[in-house]
């Protein structure tokens, strides 16, 4: 293939050259969207590597895919341009592709058996079995607690399910979409894809399972629980009330409710929290534990280490009458008892348990005695799951790390002057934050939060858990730190604070919410807001899935044109790449034509009172229509956005130009022989191609010669102005008090500038239209006025009374001109 590039290549540069720069043309607009868009994907893509925006992993993915597909055209593109030269760059390209598909590569979900697990068999196979099941496995098999029957349905099952019904695909599609901060876009795909697994059928092999496993946990006409157990739930990530679990199932109703909770995984704040957290879709594949609900008397959640009322030196009990999901979602206050971790077990002093939802004083020490043992097996300390049924029977129901908190107590060395507006506030959550108070009393206010609000509630609802990124605090009038909402603030950093609906806190109000201390300061206290919050490890989290793909794709090692590794060789990323094409394709189209004009044979004379002998050639809608086939075309016809600002400055009337002095190459000249030549031979002649919005201009004026390189359009990304300036028949010397002329003044309307003996390469870019356009004018304006000033120069002094001169002139005429 590339050998046939060069052949044609060859070909056209001997036999029909003209051809060859139409098609290099191409190629290079080309290359100029193509380099557009990859510069938009990059910018995408960074804003996710470096946690600026969350979104599901399928949407970085596919945005790494749609950049390596541009970059890939940007290499062909610049190979078309100049096969000799760039015919390695393909190779580089590719080996860069192959470790970027290897660093973005998710892993395959498993569908292949077991579909089901017992619940002892569950406990050594988390990966099957998730975090929830296989915690509660282990307390059975390891800490010996009592825990009731169950089973598994794995998470092989959940990815067999989305194969059998053929939804893989379709579902990848809106991940790709999902974008943690467009919450109605959110809304939208997670309730398309819960549509789509409630739809499916369970494959009847693993439908059979379930039935046979159900009747072997119950009897008679027992209602059974069904609940998710994820592959990351209930690990270092809780996962707290983020999924759903069906309660009171019939067991004739299993597979639905089976489908329900396999759509819970999809809803919007699980969606959030997991995104929020650095984890995939199959990362938390969705496996189910199945066990027979417990009639429960009383039910709550035991702390093994509740740091709430005596520090590090208690376990903490929590409990309501009936079942435990008004505690856990925040809508009621339980009754509490605190029992000491000292040797001997035993209620302290001061905390005995309320009537009203707590179970026997013997209950609770048996229970602190479970809660002990599990963090002994576990190796930390436990957030447990508790209920007693009528009959006087205890069960652990599930077991989880507790997240606990960074110590904030109240640093002796920063005195807190101010005094507190409301204190006594049972902490839910530690930590600090300050903001405007925003009541979010209703669904409508929940989607409405603005960032940086200090929330105030009724109760801890699970739908706050959606928003919980933008909330500076939460004021809750009932809830407890037992509430999933409070678990997952603290992973959040994100103090909760509980007991308040003081009027004093208005709409609006400015607020501190110290939730180590339970208090409320007025307006933002300095003192308290330096212990800081502790939600950095969530963004950690999220860096750190993508830290070996930044340096393949977004990173850019390729910045100084002028170095040696400056090559395809050289290039580490797919942003060198990028980089590496757009500079050498500009650099291409800038000695686009030799100094001869070759390819120059169809162009038209451009006619004009200018002492000008110049020859244009249209690319593609560089003059109007109705300037038809003549050999000439006048300044009116040129439609090309580049050529008209250059040409406006070039011919401003200010400027005076000598009327028996044709300006060509006389250098040229001076070589040929005898001056056979005419003075409007295209070989002495300035030639010019245009297209709409492209210029390449190589203008000649006696002894020197200016090159104008430009794109002038709508996409600034790919605008820019590329000028050389070199010659003089003046003194050197006198050239280059000219050449410090020009330097000053391009340097002044931003121009990056090199300069070597008597020549001049500047380049600006990426600028919009208009602004382009303008400097253009200033450009053709300077040209204008410089063509002769090497003969007057005399001084440096001169230099800087001219560049203010000139300054002061061109602006006051191209202001006009929009």
């Amino acid at each position: 293939m590339l050998v046939t590039q060069l052949f044609k290549h060859w070909t056209y540069q001997v036999f029909a050259p003209g051809t060859l720069l139409r098609r290099k043309y191409e190629a290079f607009k080309s290359l100029l969207r193509h380099d557009a868009i990859a510069l938009e994907l990059i910018a995408d893509l960074e804003e996710l590597f470096y946690g600026e925006k969350l979104a599901d992993r399928q949407r970085a993915n596919w945005l790494a895919a749609q950049l390596a597909e541009a970059v890939q055209t940007m290499a062909g593109q610049l190979v078309e341009m100049n096969p000799s030269r760039y015919m390695d760059l393909p190779d580089y390209f590719r080996k860069i592709q192959f470790y970027v598909r290897m660093a973005m590569e998710l892993e395959q979900p498993d569908v292949g058996p077991p579909y089901i697990l017992s619940l002892e068999d569950a406990a050594s196979l988390p990966r099957l079995a998730g975090g929830k099941a296989a915690n509660l496995g282990r307390a059975r098999n390891e800490a010996h607690v009592p825990v009731p029957p169950g089973f598994v349905i794995t998470a092989n099952a959940f990815n067999y399910f989305i194969d059998f019904n053929g939804i893989r695909d379709k579902m990848e599609e809106m991940l790709r979409e999902m974008v943690v901060h467009d919450r109605d876009m959110l809304a939208h795909l997670t309730a398309e894809m819960q549509e789509l697994i409630l739809a499916g059928e369970v494959p009847e092999d693993i439908a059979r399972g379930i039935r046979f496993a159900v009747s072997e946990i119950i009897t008679g006409d027992d209602l059974i629980a069904v609940r998710s157990s994820a592959l990351a739930e209930d690990g270092e990530i809780s996962f707290a009330g983020q999924y759903a679990s069906e309660l009171n199932v019939q067991p004739n109703d299993v597979l639905e409710a089976y489908k329900r909770v396999l759509a819970g995984k999809y809803c919007p704040r699980a969606i959030t929290y997991r995104i929020s957290n650095g984890l995939t879709d199959s990362d938390t594949s969705m496996a189910v534990l199945v066990i027979p609900m417990v009639d429960a008397d009383t039910a709550g959640v035991v702390y093994s280490l509740d740091p709430d009322c005596m520090g590090q030196d208690s376990v903490g009990v929590y409990g309501v009458r009936g079942l435990a999901h008004n505690l856990v979602d925040g809508s009621v206050s339980p009754s509490k008892a605190v029992l000491s971790r000292d040797r001997k077990l035993q209620l302290d002093e001061g905390c005995a348990p309320d009537e009203g939802g707590l179970p026997s004083e013997e209950t609770l020490v048996r229970l602190a005695e479970y809660a002990m043992r599990l963090e002994r097996v576990f190796g930390g300390p436990q957030d447990i799951e508790w209920a007693e049924d009528v009959t006087g029977e205890l069960f652990i129901l599930q077991t989880r790390p507790l997240q606990l908190e960074r110590d904030e107590a109240a640093d002796d060395t920063i005195p807190v002057t101010a005094p507190p507006l409301i204190e006594g506030l049972e902490r839910a959550s530690t930590g600090v934050g300050c903001g405007e108070i925003y009541y979010a009393d209703t669904g409508e206010r929940i989607a409405r939060i603005p960032d940086g609000a200090i929330v105030v509630t009724p109760t801890l609802k699970p739908a706050l858990l959606t928003f919980i990124s933008k909330m500076s605090g939460v004021i809750a009038g009932n809830g407890s730190r037992a509430s999933h909402f409070a678990s997952v603030a603290r992973e959040f950093g994100v103090p909760v604070l509980v007991g308040s609906q003081d009027p004093s806190l208005a709409p609006g109000r400015l607020v501190t919410v110290d939730g180590t201390n339970g208090m409320i300061f007025d307006g933002c206290v300095e003192s308290i807001l330096t212990r800081g919050r502790t939600g950095e490890k969530i963004s950690e989290r999220v860096l750190k899935q993508y830290e070996t793909v930044v340096p393949l794709t977004v990173r850019l090692n390729l910045t100084d044109p002028q170095a040696e590794d400056f090559s395809p060789e050289g290039c580490r990323s797919l942003h060198d790449v990028v980089r590496f094409c757009h500079e050498k394709a500009v650099g291409e189209m800038f000695s686009l034509v030799d100094k001869r004009g070759r390819g120059m044979g169809a162009s038209r004379r451009l006619r004009t009172s200018l002492p000008l002998v110049m020859y244009l050639l249209d690319l593609g809608d560089g003059l109007f229509a109705n300037a038809g086939d003549a050999k000439y075309v006048m300044p009116q016809d040129i439609k090309s956005r580049p050529m008209w600002a250059l040409w406006y400055g070039l011919s401003d009337p200010r400027v005076q130009w000598p009327e028996k002095l044709t300006h060509m190459d006389w250098e040229e000249f001076d070589k040929m022989a005898g001056g056979i030549f005419s003075f409007d031979s295209k070989l002495l002649a300035s030639y010019g191609l245009i297209s709409e919005d492209y210029l390449h201009l190589m203008i000649r004026f006696g002894y020197h010669f200016s090159v104008v390189d430009s794109v002038c359009g709508a996409e600034s990304g790919a605008n820019y102005i590329n000028f050389r300036f070199k010659g003089g028949g003046a003194g050197f010397d006198q050239r280059l008090l000219r050449l410090e002329f020009i330097r000053r003044v391009l340097k002044h309307y931003g121009f990056e500038i090199q300069t070597r003996g008597d020549m001049i390469d500047a380049r600006c870019h990426r600028l919009g239209e208009n602004e382009t356009r303008r400097i253009l004018m200033r450009l053709g304006y300077l040209m204008a006025i410089t063509r002769l000033m090497d003969m007057r120069m005399q001084n440096e002094e001169q230099v800087a009374i001219e560049v203010e001169r000139f300054i002061e002139s061109a602006e006051s005429r191209d202001e006009a001109v929009s």
